[in-house]
């Protein structure tokens, strides 16, 4: 059985076992790879892109196994068409995300970054640097599956309320956590923070608008640690001003990032490279449910 492991950064190196490959599985790399037509498992992260081109290069694939919640990267139905089976992993810790969602808006609240860029400049001053206290605001949550769930349960110590918005409404939850559900436009209009946590779905890419941007509260605090082709990055640039900071860990077509991207021009934007999965706790359990799908598979399909 030929497995080959594609996206492997130097810390889940240490636990994935067969052939492995730190660049992203495309027709390109594709070629770099010995006997690819005898590949039966391939694992892929976001970075890389399965389409009926790929599974033609591909005769004896039998499982993909994506180490991500989303899956949007993997044209499913050609997988189907195909047989080959996809797996991916749902929750490799929703906390590690929360925090890092945590840890955006508290910069982005408390100037962190521009902060500590002043300081490095020599000037030791707070004077530019008025911070937004939590204490008595409104959070609203956009999604609330298993991330935006421990963002809520993260949140709770400072005392602001909390405001939700989803299609599938937790209503236990809601009554346990102590937060309300309302429509996406109360939503956008009454929060003073706003955290995503939804899958990139047809329904939600670009689910904010620049129609609905503009409802958002002047110096509103945005973070996106989902994906983020939800946002509508044009009109969030158009409506840039708004903001007291738009802090992200996703952007849109990140493939394509360089030093030019628009988004780079703004001191309020903090931006992260995808980070918020990545902790040590994290990489072990991806790595140990990646090998645990692979043997449990063939195991049963035998």
């Amino acid at each position: 059985m030929k497995i080959v492991h594609f996206d492997v950064d130097e810390e889940i190196k240490k636990y994935l076992k067969e052939e492995k490959y730190s660049f992203s599985l495309s027709k390109i790399n594709l070629d770099k790879i010995l006997k690819k037509d005898l590949i039966n498992v391939i694992s892929l992260k976001s970075q890389s892109t399965v389409n009926k081109n790929i599974l033609s290069h591909l005769p004896n694939l039998k499982l993909i196994v994506s180490r991500t919640v989303g899956v949007d990267h993997i044209d499913l139905e050609a997988c189907e068409r195909n047989r080959v089976t996809v797996k991916n992993i749902t929750d490799y810790g929703a906390r590690n995300v929360a925090e890092h969602a945590l840890a955006l808006l508290l910069a982005g609240a408390r100037n962190i970054v521009q902060a500590n860029e002043q300081v490095h400049q020599g000037i030791y001053s707070y004077r530019n640097f008025l911070g937004t206290s939590f204490k008595d605001k409104t959070l609203g949550v956009i999604g609330t599956g298993r991330i935006g769930m421990e963002l809520i349960r993260l949140m709770k110590g400072f005392e602001l309320k909390i405001i939700c918005y989803d299609v599938m409404k937790n209503i236990p939850a809601s009554r346990d956590l102590n937060f309300s559900y309302v429509d996406l436009n109360f939503l956008l209009k009454n929060s003073d923070f706003i955290s995503l946590h939804l899958p990139l779905l047809k329904s939600t890419h670009h689910l904010l608008t620049a129609k609905l941007l503009e409802l958002m509260k002047p110096g509103v605090i945005l973070v996106n640690t989902s994906r983020g082709e939800i946002v509508d990055e044009k009109a969030l640039i158009t409506n840039i001003k708004n903001f007291k900071a738009i802090c992200l860990d996703v952007i849109e077509n990140e493939g394509k990032f360089d030093r030019y991207n628009s988004l780079l021009k703004y001191k309020n934007v903090i931006i992260t490279p995808h980070t918020g999965f990545f902790t040590d706790d994290s990489v072990k359990t991806i790595a140990f449910k990646t090998s645990h799908m692979i043997k449990y598979f063939f195991t049963n399909n035998i």
